[in-house]
């Protein structure tokens, strides 16, 4: 077995800068992902049907389709849509942000969903309306019933970004490719990257 790890000290720096890229596309995806999730999960338990229905097709259709079909559609299929050119970076914070409000906003829907009908009567039954209802009762009980499941989708979130260097962003995964096409050497770098990760 020919293993020699330190082959790839000279491109530590080529790792640190997709870690830092990870990272980055991993931070913007994840406050897009549980800012339309947070509110596509109250607009669900608000009741109207129609909105309710939309909203089922959102989710449904984000969570079936294969994250990296998804990619190429937002990165090489929106151009030729739109006549605008995406960047990278666009294109993987979008589709990695819309996939994970999907699994976010149903994540909260079942955590409030969750909370018995018991809790609304009680805040009803002393004069609560709706939002401070949701806001002081329902809310914290359901966050706290699914926050593992939240922790969840922030790792899930970030094994997803190495999708990201199939369309060429300079992430990790990008970074253990072109040690390997510069040193002839794919264990070592794949590996150091799967450690990191």
């Amino acid at each position: 077995m020919d293993l020699n790890f330190s082959i790839i000290e000279p491109y530590y720096p080529m790792f640190l800068s997709g870690l830092a890229v990870t990272l980055e596309v991993t931070a913007v995806a994840l406050v897009l992902a549980f800012a339309l999730g947070f509110v596509i999960a109250l607009l669900k338990v608000a009741g109207n049907r129609p909105l309710r229905a939309i909203l089922d097709f959102y989710t449904s259709l984000f969570r079936g389709i294969p994250l990296i079909v998804l990619l190429f559609i937002a990165y090489f299929a929106t151009p030729q849509i739109t006549g605008y050119k995406i960047s990278m970076f666009a294109a993987a914070v979008v589709t990695l942000g819309l996939n994970g409000s999907a699994t976010v906003s149903e994540t909260l829907h079942g955590g409030i969903q969750g909370v018995s009908q018991g809790q609304y009567d009680a805040a009803r039954s002393i004069g609560m309306r709706y939002v401070p209802m949701m806001v002081h009762v329902i809310l914290p009980q359901a966050l706290m019933s699914v926050a593992p499941a939240l922790v969840n989708e922030v790792i899930t979130v970030l094994k997803s970004s190495s999708l990201v260097a199939t369309i060429g962003l300079a992430d990790m995964m990008r970074a253990a490719e072109s040690v390997q096409a510069l040193t002839y050497r794919a264990f070592e770098p794949f590996v150091a990257i799967a450690v990191v990760y």
